[in-house]
């Protein structure tokens, strides 16, 4: 991955996880309606997916189609993984784990 993809996913971690923790930290005490709660808890998952799903397909402008459904395959693998453990990390390592053997393979 290109140093500058890298910089903007984590610069944009970053930003995701100060919405989620600035309000809270402001608001320490206090509870919020349950679609707030829900809006802070995926927030960052979204971005993040966002910003990723886009580096993942897109290489110079252009949609890299050699390299889609290696891609496809990981992000789905990913998907899984983390809904099935529940740990998001767990599911971004499976994921780039598998992005990196799949190309080797075929």
């Amino acid at each position: 991955m290109d140093p500058t993809h890298a910089a903007i996913i984590v610069g944009m971690g970053l930003v995701s996880y100060l919405i989620r923790a600035l309000p809270q930290l402001f608001l320490a005490g206090r509870s919020f309606p349950d679609a707030f709660e829900r809006y802070l808890r995926y927030i960052s998952y979204a971005i993040i997916a966002s910003i990723v799903s886009t580096s993942l397909f897109v290489s110079g402008g252009r949609f890299d189609a050699v390299e889609a459904p290696h891609r496809g395959l990981a992000l789905a693998a990913a998907v899984l993984v983390a809904s099935w453990s529940k740990k998001p990390l767990l599911g971004m390592m499976a994921g780039t784990l598998l992005a990196q053997l799949l190309p080797r393979l075929g």
